[in-house]
């Protein structure tokens, strides 16, 4: 999963980064190149970035509903079956 998410973050972060200079660059064929670090490398490093970020966000997110679910089942038993009447 998290290489799926990596490949449409770079992608995204291309086509946002780099549509204009594609659509300069097919209007006039002279327009200057743009170097290849800005071209493939800082799309790519965006993606990989973005990714990290978003996926350990994830997995705090899980691990607090973990922890969640945990303490609300351990306050569910202290209220509600050990505080139960007996019969």
């Amino acid at each position: 999963m998290i290489a799926v998410s990596l490949i449409i973050n770079t992608a995204l972060f291309f086509i946002v980064l780099n549509l204009g200079y594609y659509r300069r660059r097919r209007q006039n064929p002279g327009y200057p190149e743009k170097p290849f670090h800005q071209l493939y490398l800082f799309p790519l490093a965006l993606g990989i970035v973005f990714t990290l970020i978003v996926d350990s966000f994830r997995g705090i997110v899980f691990h607090q509903l973990l922890i969640f679910l945990a303490a609300a089942l351990l306050l569910y038993w202290i209220f509600y079956v050990l505080a139960a009447p007996k019969r």
